[in-house]
């Protein structure tokens, strides 16, 4: 399955054809995988800014922070199992 880019939603599967459940079983995992890089790029991001402004780092980073602060929520890797037993379309 390396190197496809379809992303399979639950949604659209027979939870009977286990290659389908394992499918959007690893697109779920590597979009979650995803959001989590996105939020170590934008950390690493915010620690390069305030090191290089150095006492201005709270005024001049802000606009990082805010950023690092807005994705921190959804960037939790959750795993498949609760989504998958709590699936409102089976």
């Amino acid at each position: 399955m390396r190197g496809t880019s379809n992303l399979i939603s639950f949604d659209e599967i027979d939870y009977r054809n286990t290659h389908d459940l394992r499918r959007a079983q690893e697109s779920l995992l590597r979009e979650q995988f995803v959001k989590i890089e996105a939020l170590k790029i934008v950390r690493k991001a915010l620690e390069n800014c305030f090191k290089v402004n150095g006492p201005n780092g709270f005024e001049e980073c802000r606009n990082l922070a805010d950023k690092y602060l807005d994705l921190l929520p959804e960037s939790r890797a959750q795993g498949y199992l609760g989504y998958q037993r709590n699936d409102p379309s089976k």
